[in-house]
């Protein structure tokens, strides 16, 4: 039986996204899947997320034969004209094209609906499952995909909490894309003077070099700015942290529209009016930290394990198969 050839190709590694989603077809489904770039991130970024990813500008002559073999092309975010191009050029006539966003419409880096108009014609458009369904609402929903082996450190008696921030960025003034509020950050340091919690910020560095530091703490703070939750609450779960953050309705919504169940969800819900008062009660209770670590852990065990989550691909390119 012929496998079903996948090709997933963005224009920077989207904090490692597609990657994740091509490696889990690769492990758990009977799709083979090959993953490239066009370019990667400048700056301190360079290299972060790529160190497992084809580069267009170094792995050329490889690349454009596995466009050629492709029989699904999954698109990431937007391409450029010059990129579609080479697309078209070497990609058999009878390939069909997944869209794929991950960024806020109207917004850094997609300011206008690239699916719509775009050169390529999409047999199937999806968006990721947090607060990105709003902006486009007739796309497919999808889920974000952590590969990690789960794992939890419940906190002792004699531990200081151990408190994980990792900003993306600490730039401000858009809707979806801030992460930083100044109230967040003197609550934060005011708590670590006073020996309440043991603080990390971290920033620029590894994917996998996080995920260690977040296998050793007991809190992990996503952002309380915009109303959504991110990777870094999924990574959280996955390792047994308490999960900070402020997702919406909405957003809550679009998870358990994943998981296909109407169950409350692990986060530790926090604003930037009650900042205070809801940190102190957490971290003043060791009792309240483990129960919220294990219903951490537990929910990612039970809903948001790769073989599970990546089904929701496997069913949208039978669907697009389907329809040929």
């Amino acid at each position: 039986m012929k496998k079903f050839r996948v090709l997933h190709i963005s224009p920077t590694p989207l904090v490692d996204a597609p990657r994740k989603i091509s490696e889990a077809l690769n492990n758990y489904t009977e799709y083979e899947s090959n993953y490239f770039i066009f370019n990667d991130y400048p700056g301190n970024l360079k290299g972060k997320f790529s160190s497992n990813t084809l580069m267009f500008e170094s792995s050329t002559e490889l690349i454009l034969e596995l466009i050629q073999k492709a029989d699904i092309i999954h698109i990431h975010n937007f391409l450029t004209l010059e990129q579609e191009n080479i697309i078209f050029h070497e990609a058999d006539s009878n390939a069909l094209y997944i869209y794929q966003v991950h960024s806020p419409l109207k917004e850094g880096p997609l300011f206008t609906t690239y699916a719509e108009e775009g050169l390529i014609k999409f047999d199937a458009k999806c968006v990721v499952a947090q607060y990105h369904p709003r902006l486009y609402p007739s796309y497919t929903i999808v889920p974000n995909i952590i590969l990690y082996k789960s794992s939890i450190h419940l906190i002792k008696n004699d531990e200081i909490p151990k408190v994980l921030f990792s900003p993306a960025h600490v730039r401000s003034g858009g809707r979806w894309n801030d992460k930083m509020v100044k109230e967040l950050e003197i609550v934060l340091l005011s708590l670590e003077s006073l020996g309440l919690i043991d603080m990390t910020i971290a920033t620029g560095i590894s994917p996998y070099e996080l995920y260690q530091l977040r296998k050793e703490s007991h809190i992990s703070i996503d952002e309380i700015v915009t109303g959504a939750y991110h990777q870094i609450s999924l990574e959280s779960m996955c390792s047994g942290n308490v999960v900070i953050n402020n997702s919406d309705i909405f957003s809550d919504l679009m998870l358990q529209s994943i998981i296909k169940k109407e169950t409350e969800l692990p986060f530790f819900k926090i604003n930037k009016f009650n900042i205070s008062e809801r940190l102190l009660t957490l971290i003043s209770d060791k009792n309240l930290i483990r129960k919220l670590q294990q219903e951490s852990y537990d929910f990612y065990n039970e809903f948001l394990i790769p073989e599970k989550l990546i089904q929701h691909y496997v069913k949208l390119y039978k669907k697009v198969r389907k329809n040929v």
